[in-house]
């Protein structure tokens, strides 16, 4: 009787050892994993919320640079349809240009 329940305690280590073992191949697979993504593609953060001007009605103002005309100063002005779910880019605007009416 003695016997019977030492190699079942035998078997049990065993079991768990093999499975302890598969689980570190698997975390190990999980983290490098991650890490390649994150080098295949890299995460770029830019500030948005400090250029973002709300228009009212569904319309907003993105503060840009436009590369073709060399300017320093731009808005994108674009409209988010609720409907479709879309956001559309309406006008850009060159702010050195503006002319301001009072």
């Amino acid at each position: 009787m003695y016997s019977d329940t030492a190699s079942e305690l035998r078997s049990i280590r065993r079991t768990l050892i093999v499975l302890g073992i598969l689980l570190l191949f698997v975390i190990g697979s999980i983290n490098n994993g991650g890490s390649e993504e994150n080098e295949d593609y890299p995460v770029i953060t830019t500030n948005v919320e400090n250029n973002l001007v709300p228009l009212g009605n569904g319309y907003f103002g993105l503060y840009s640079n436009f590369e073709e005309t060399g300017s320093e100063h731009g808005m994108k002005i674009y409209y988010y349809d609720e409907k479709e779910n879309k956001l559309v880019l309406k006008k850009e605007e060159d702010l050195d240009t503006v002319e301001i009416s009072e």
